[in-house]
């Protein structure tokens, strides 16, 4: 699944993991900067992979969990050469707590793999995930993997892709709150940033224009994509139509025509906590909006909110 965050991606991963058929890798990805897992080139054992995996995740971000834990965090390890990723959020994920019990039986078991690209190795331990829970299909989402887009077609132009979206002004003025999409504007204004000021508000319009190139950048990859590779998902769809949306979703996951009986179950029970969240563009004053649409704009069009 590819988001830009703030748009419904955290619930969509909640009910995705609560299909039977289904299980959902959440959040092993950074947004911003290079990530090792896009690269067929470079050839690693099993064990250096789950290195890779298990790499620290930003040095701020840590920090920040240390004196502010979010609602998102779902394990914080004491030690920080712990925090990654993988412990923080996508294993607890499946856990529903303590992860280390998994984190242990995962690493011992990708020890014993051979040497394969970065790339391949991914798939495999995604696989591995999918069968050690017992699903039909993995899904993996990442609150922030658009700016990634271009790169995860290039490795995986067989995937099929869900594309999940919401109206970029609305997306931007979330980003304000304690996300750490400030974080990622930092550090893609400098890569080898020091300590970050998690203080600091930046106008709301510069993350906007960061939203914005995520966007415009994926839609011309996204283009590329057969149809058929291809569900297009906005947020306004998930709050007005949630169970029509998730019968769409689960069909496309699982290729199915119809939704069988499993499906039209889960899309009710999960269409019920479905809860809608007010605009908050439209009670900005009028120059702030002014300034909020024009650093979006290009977004906005692409994604059909104009």
């Amino acid at each position: 699944m590819l988001s830009s965050g703030r748009a419904g991606s955290t619930l969509l991963a909640r009910m995705i993991q609560s299909h039977p058929e289904l299980l959902c890798v959440s959040d092993l990805f950074e947004p911003v900067g290079e990530e090792p897992y896009f690269d067929r080139a470079r050839v690693v054992s099993g064990r250096e992979f789950f290195a890779i995996l298990s790499r620290p995740s930003y040095p701020q971000r840590i920090a920040y969990w240390r004196q502010c834990p979010t609602a998102e965090l779902l394990f914080l390890h004491p030690e920080d050469e712990m925090v990654s990723l993988l412990t923080s959020y996508t294993l607890p994920f499946l856990t529903g707590g303590d992860p280390m019990a998994l984190y242990e039986e995962a690493g011992e078991e990708v020890a014993r793999w051979g040497e394969a690209p970065i790339a391949d190795h991914l798939v495999a331990f995604f696989d591995w995930l999918r069968d050690r829970f017992w699903a039909r299909r993995w899904v993996e989402r990442t609150g922030g993997s658009l700016p990634h887009a271009r790169r995860i077609l290039e490795v995986w132009p067989d995937a099929k892709v869900v594309h999940n979206y919401r109206d970029t002004r609305e997306v931007a003025i979330s980003m304000l709150t304690g996300s750490f999409f400030r974080l990622y504007l930092e550090l893609e204004r400098d890569p080898d940033l020091g300590e970050w000021d998690w203080t600091y508000t930046p106008p709301v319009e510069e993350l906007a224009a960061m939203v914005n190139r995520w966007v415009v950048d994926a839609a011309a990859a996204l283009a590329e994509l057969p149809a058929e590779q291809r569900m297009d998902l906005a947020y306004e769809e998930l709050v007005t139509r949630p169970a029509e949306t998730l019968l769409a979703l689960s069909g496309f996951l699982l290729d199915r025509a119809e939704p069988s009986v499993g499906d039209r179950a889960w899309a009710e029970r999960q269409a019920r906590i479905v809860r809608r969240v007010p605009l908050r563009f439209p009670g900005l004053e009028e120059p702030e909006q002014q300034r909020l649409q024009a650093a979006c704009g290009e977004a906005l069009a692409t994604l059909g909110y104009l």
